[in-house]
């Protein structure tokens, strides 16, 4: 175990729960590889008390934390400012000290579409051109369909709620008038679409642990044409991959987004420093290249 003193720099991820969180397990590793004198905690304050962690985080002069479910489209109305994409999703993921001054401005963004479209990368899958069908409408489905759609693929959304997909659907419309209308469809109507797809992309928790036995889709509408992204990373295969992966698509799990998407807030509490992602990837558990 690292010792810890008085110079110690704290970083924490919020979550509600958050006990099924791999990333202490590895930002902790790549401290300990960097040799960086810091160490990362999983925090779960009632979402309630949001508000009350934020100050304690301030006060006591964290170094900077992620942010996860539920509290990813909450905690903006406590920082002092945004990044462009987090105020055009409404959706923070990471938290950070304005110039690295810890009690000066902390300010929030997201890393989760670099993540997203740095995984899919490096498993050689082109989104410019494609059609992807974002499953869901919360922040994590905003920031992905934002960032998708800025490198030329054309989204359809893919909600329970009628409104809410079609309200995410305006606002890409209107942050990219230049590009090919998104569209948006209820889950139920997805198997009318399913013949014009190329990549599925599950951007909702649907299929986390605990809820291991949960899919978003039908195994019935899994096309072996497509390729089946699901950002859920615990447990590393979902349902929704073991039955795509079973109908002869090809499958990317949520872990090495975790990674990527980590290394890129690392990159923010830590200005200069360069992210080893393997040393990242071998602390949960995944293979070089995976």
């Amino acid at each position: 175990m690292k010792n810890i003193d008085g110079r110690t720099k704290l970083l924490a991820i919020f979550g509600h729960p958050v006990g099924h969180s791999k990333s202490p397990c590895m930002h902790n590793a790549l401290f300990d590889k960097l040799g960086i004198n810091a160490a990362y905690v999983p925090l779960s304050p009632e979402p309630s008390e949001l508000g009350l962690a934020i100050s304690g985080f301030r006060a006591l002069g964290f170094w900077g934390a992620n942010v996860t479910i539920p509290f990813k489209e909450k905690v903006g109305e406590f920082l002092d400012g945004l990044s462009d994409i987090s105020r055009f999703t409404g959706s923070v993921n990471t938290l950070y000290w304005e110039n690295g001054i810890v009690g000066g401005k902390l300010l929030g963004t997201t890393t989760d579409p670099y993540g997203a479209l740095s995984d899919l990368a490096e498993h050689g899958v082109s989104v410019k051109g494609s059609h992807v069908a974002v499953l869901g409408n919360g922040g994590a489905a905003r920031s992905i369909a934002f960032a998708l759609m800025k490198e030329g693929a054309s989204v359809t959304v893919v909600s329970r709620n009628e409104e809410k997909g079609k309200a995410l659907a305006s606002a890409l419309a209107e942050a990219f008038p230049d590009k090919e209308m998104p569209r948006h469809i209820l889950f139920v109507d997805f198997a009318n679409i399913a013949g014009d797809v190329d990549l599925v992309l599950n951007a909702t928790s649907v299929g986390m642990s605990p809820n291991v036995d949960e899919s978003p889709l039908p195994k019935d509408v899994l096309n072996p044409r497509f390729v089946v992204c699901d950002i859920v990373y615990n447990p590393l295969e979902t349902k929704l991959l073991r039955e795509a992966k079973n109908a002869g698509c090809k499958v990317i799990g949520g872990s090495a987004m975790l990674v990527f998407q980590g290394a890129k807030s690392f990159e923010f509490w830590f200005p200069g420093e360069r992210a080893d992602v393997q040393v990242m990837k071998s602390a949960i558990g995944l293979a070089e290249g995976v």
